[in-house]
């Protein structure tokens, strides 16, 4: 009996993740054989229908308790051909013991940092057939910390029938993603202040919510900046494109995580809706923003950043070819046909070395 391919993840969700997989499956994985098997189903039945034998691919970050507890139980059950695509790397989980007493969660994190340094990972990383990292910052570290030989650079997906491309509001702003102070929307406020000054019909749209703590800086900066600032919550994925026409430029901020390295999935979306990014040099932004050719970025000096936006408003033919070389990289790099050139190996000769692709 020939095995089966599974794909294992949750695509109904908001996270990033989520978003992520419903278009790597839709334009990838479905096409090559992989049967979609929903994470959020009873262990017990999943277990019961992929056999050590199958093929799985399983999207992995360190919130997705599910899909963590399904890659643990294959691993001690010696299921051989598991693949995942790690979008924390290099964490399969933070912190390995979680606890709900937040002070115990914390003293677990700082033993999985400062004490083990991850150590625990390392026999399940090496059971792992094949672990895909959608930034090469983040695989490099990843063989790096391990000395893995498994581990693999994947292009994030994008959807060329999704992209966008023309002129749109040249001196409006968006905030697309999760709301937080790691992802620098207090400033990016502060800005769009300031530029109203020399911009007064200047629009910031601000798309995404905040979770759990972060809900109380979150309505601080609400009241705090009111004008011609539109809160707008969670966006369906249908409705985006209206709200992006809106905008000439996406403002996106981050910070510069020290235990793991994510990819911005909010970047390639923005740009997917042919917004020029306006971000900083963190985590592995540079790998796809190119200074003054696809995105700038920007110092964090107030005055500075002021000075550079407003430069960037008045030019509109630099604009204009901006938006074509984003069109263009954005098909060069991150088309499905690119991304599956550099999946390993054919889904129906999967760790077959003789049916591998070249």
């Amino acid at each position: 009996m020939k095995p089966n391919y599974y794909y294992i993840s949750h695509l109904q969700g908001n996270s990033g993740i989520c978003k992520y997989s419903r278009d790597f499956y839709q334009l990838i994985m479905k096409d090559r054989g992989y049967i979609f098997m929903d994470s959020a189903q009873d262990i017990i039945h999943i277990l019961s229908t992929i056999s050590s034998r199958d093929h799985v691919h399983i999207e992995l970050g360190i919130f997705q308790q599910k899909e963590q507890e399904i890659l643990f139980t294959m691993l001690r059950a010696n299921y051989r051909n598991v693949s995942v695509t790690l979008h924390d790397p290099p964490l399969l989980k933070y912190p390995q013991r979680p606890f709900r007493h937040p002070f115990l969660h914390n003293v677990s994190k700082f033993y999985d940092v400062y004490v083990n340094r991850f150590r625990w990972e390392k026999p399940f990383l090496q059971k792992i057939r094949a672990i895909y990292v959608l930034s090469r910052r983040g695989s490099e570290v990843l063989k790096k910390k391990y000395g893995l030989g498994n581990v693999h650079y994947l292009p994030h997906v994008i959807d060329p029938a999704q992209m966008v491309r023309g002129r749109t509001a040249d001196n409006n702003f968006i905030f697309f993603g999760f709301v937080g102070r790691n992802k620098g929307i207090g400033y990016s406020l502060k800005l769009h202040t300031h530029l109203m000054e020399r911009f007064p019909d200047s629009h910031f749209y601000v798309v995404g919510k905040a979770m759990g703590k972060e809900q109380r800086y979150f309505e601080a900066l609400r009241r705090r900046y009111q004008r011609q600032v539109h809160y707008l919550g969670y966006v369906a994925d249908e409705d985006l494109q209206d709200i992006f026409r809106q905008a000439g430029f996406a403002l996106l901020l981050f910070s510069d995580y020290r235990f793991f390295h994510p990819f911005s999935g909010s970047l390639l979306q923005s740009m997917k809706m042919g917004k020029i990014v306006l971000t900083n040099r963190v985590n592995a932004v540079e790998e796809v923003i190119e200074e003054g050719k696809n995105g700038f970025f920007l110092s964090g000096n107030l005055k500075k950043d002021v000075a550079l936006i407003g430069d960037l408003i008045g030019k509109r033919s630099l604009q204009d070819t901006m938006r074509k070389e984003i069109y263009h990289y954005l098909l060069e790099h991150h088309s499905p046909e690119k991304v599956a050139q550099s999946l390993k190996t054919e889904p129906y000769a999967l760790f077959n070395p003789d049916r591998q692709l070249q």
